[in-house]
């Protein structure tokens, strides 16, 4: 498994596998997304190669926390206001590797 930094991001592309820790969380919010509310947050993912802000939907949302390292699979890479961004789909996956 081939692990991708941050520095390596490109746009309109599915990222297999990223890992970093989370630098930052914004506050909890609720979107109405498929008839019906899902929690949603973002948060500022960094490694050594730099740092990039995620969006992540539904219950991790929630469990992550500023401190944490976590792993992301198959999320994808796109750029608003000309800065790249990830966002979580309902295929991606976020597993906290370790508590802050």
């Amino acid at each position: 498994m081939s692990m991708t930094c941050i520095h390596d991001l490109k746009p309109n592309r599915v990222v297999s596998t990223i890992e970093g820790t989370v630098a930052r969380c914004y506050p909890l919010s609720m979107k109405f997304a498929k008839n019906r509310w899902i929690a949603f947050r973002e948060i500022v993912l960094e490694d050594d190669s730099g740092w990039v802000t995620v969006k992540v939907w539904g219950p991790s949302a929630i469990d992550v926390i500023r401190g944490q390292t976590i792993r992301l699979k198959n999320v994808y890479c796109f750029t608003t206001d000309e800065r790249l961004c990830l966002t979580l789909s309902i295929h991606s996956r976020l597993k906290i590797c370790a508590q802050a």
